[in-house]
């Protein structure tokens, strides 16, 4: 069980925001520009944030973007440049990833059968979720596991292949994808009239969103059919929420001791944060902190982004508390217009 301690996190983060000032030269003059630096700071809550949309605009680096061994990028259009996050190591990363996977999602299991849906670094070096899945692949997958995904699509076939292979040894699976490609599968497997009962103590694990999609369907609907077609109950349905800008992973999953004070709801389940990192919920005109549980902007301080800044203002809307997050929604139009001043003055800094 993972355990929260305030002194520290707070001692942690303030050597990080020292750090970052002094190598971080855009993230410097940010700094400058509110009169905060580490001279003034007393209390991690007040460390300045930049904006995720500041990664479309500017490098935020601790180190010359030249000697970078990874840049992950966000999703993008013609009309929207795609985010870079620059990664000297993959260290903090793996090792983050590699603890809150085991915490939340895999418990009591050491390793499982990990069938995949979504990007692997093979196919898409620069997504951050294909190296979080090539990871979670190579740390706790058996010698079954597997990707079932490529630019060519779902291998929708293969996945039913293994997923009868599983069944008849009676071995759990655990299903790790896009909340598209899970959506792709499930109604191919509806038009074949096809279901599955999966075996005891299989899983599935989403990364939410249905960008790309013309019909809406709600999170109730989604795991409904989730549950209809693999025969899983609600409790074994996780979902997964991270972002490019981050280097940590938040989890909704009844699956973890940590996790029993507060259980995930049909409609907005709660993300269970790790001990190194915290958020908070801000004002989204001024951007002024929010007492616990009171909905705004999310602000999350991840430990883990060692190399570029550990204070990120999100576009996101939810409830804060010490160890957990409920996601509201994405933020538009009015909502964002503190985000949107803060990247200005990023740029205009830069």
């Amino acid at each position: 069980m993972m355990e929260f301690d305030d002194g520290a996190f707070n001692k942690l983060a303030l050597e990080l925001f020292a750090q970052q000032f002094a190598q971080n030269a855009i993230y410097h003059g940010v700094c400058l520009q509110q009169n905060l630096t580490p001279n003034v700071i007393t209390d991690w809550r007040d460390i300045p944030a930049v904006t995720t949309s500041a990664f479309k605009e500017v490098p935020l680096t601790c180190f010359p973007v030249a000697e970078a061994i990874a840049v992950f990028h966000t999703s993008g259009t013609t009309q929207q440049r795609s985010g870079k996050h620059y990664f000297r190591t993959l260290d903090f990363y793996r090792a983050a990833m590699r603890r809150s996977f085991a915490e939340f999602c895999l418990a009591p299991h050491k390793k499982m059968r990990l069938l995949f849906l979504g990007p692997t670094a093979e196919y898409f070096p620069s997504s951050s979720l294909g190296c979080m899945f090539s990871g979670l692949r190579d740390e706790f997958g058996d010698e079954h596991s597997a990707s079932f995904f490529s630019p060519a699509g779902v291998a929708v076939p293969a996945l039913q292949n293994a997923l009868k292979n599983a069944i008849g040894e009676n071995t759990p699976v655990f299903i790790l994808g896009t909340a598209l490609a899970l959506l792709e599968c499930m109604e191919i497997f509806q038009r074949q009239n096809r279901k599955f009962q999966l075996p005891f103590d299989s899983r599935i694990l989403d990364t939410g969103g249905y960008k790309g999609r013309r019909v809406e369907i709600t999170r109730a609907e989604f795991q409904h059919r989730l549950g209809e077609t693999f025969g899983m109950s609600r409790e074994y349905l996780l979902n997964e929420y991270g972002m490019t800008e981050l280097s940590s992973q938040f989890y909704a999953s009844p699956l973890s001791n940590s996790n029993r004070s507060a259980m995930p709801s049909a409609l907005r389940p709660q993300h269970f944060l790790p001990p190194w990192v915290r958020v908070v919920a801000v004002d989204p005109e001024h951007l002024k902190i929010l007492p616990d549980s009171e909905i705004g902007l999310l602000r999350i301080f991840d430990l883990a982004n060692v190399d570029s800044v550990m204070a990120i203002q999100t576009e996101d809307l939810g409830r804060a508390w010490q160890n957990r997050i409920e996601l509201i929604g994405r933020a538009t139009g009015a909502e964002l217009r503190g985000c949107s001043l803060l990247t200005e003055a990023i740029v205009r800094g830069a």
